[in-house]
């Protein structure tokens, strides 16, 4: 709300001073023969009286006066906190890119040159058991004899018995 009290302010002020509009209704100059409609003294003692005014604001409403006081005290309470937490986050901000360029400009440690890609091992895929068969084990030639399959040699997977058709 504050923000938006400022900004008017803000903006009447840059209205009130910036010259008039090229032919709007108040960029008209009196012509010969013609007077000023307000002159620059009625404007200065106009608001000489308006602020004189202003001041005697707190005698005739003094309810008004304290609740604004109180308005005001509390903004600016605010304001100061959010003012504290904007400079400490910045100065944090600060003192880490300090610490990130120190480090950058110090570089790396000469003895520590390997990354963690480096160190991780490579993958391999399931490797097959290495199975050495016999010169003179029998041949399983998957007929359907009577006679059983040989034993599969040690360390490999056996195979299911065969089942009839």
């Amino acid at each position: 709300m504050f923000f938006l009290l400022r900004i008017g302010f803000w903006l009447t002020i840059v209205f009130l001073l910036l010259p008039a509009v090229t032919g709007g209704t108040s960029s008209r100059t009196p012509q010969a023969g013609e007077e000023q409609k307000v002159s620059a003294v009625d404007a200065l003692s106009a608001a000489t009286s308006a602020v004189a005014d202003a001041g005697g604001f707190c005698t005739r409403q003094p309810q008004a006066c304290v609740i604004g006081a109180g308005l005001i005290e509390l903004i600016s309470e605010r304001a100061e906190a959010g003012a504290r937490f904007a400079i400490s986050y910045i100065s944090e901000q600060i003192v880490e890119e300090k610490r990130k360029a120190a480090a950058r400009a110090a570089g790396p440690a000469p003895g520590d040159t390997l990354t963690t890609h480096d160190l991780s091992p490579a993958w391999k895929g399931p490797g097959l058991p290495a199975v050495t068969i016999p010169a003179n084990a029998p041949a399983y030639t998957g007929s359907t004899g009577k006679s059983a399959p040989a034993a599969a040699p040690s360390g490999a997977v056996p195979l299911p018995p065969k089942r009839p058709a």
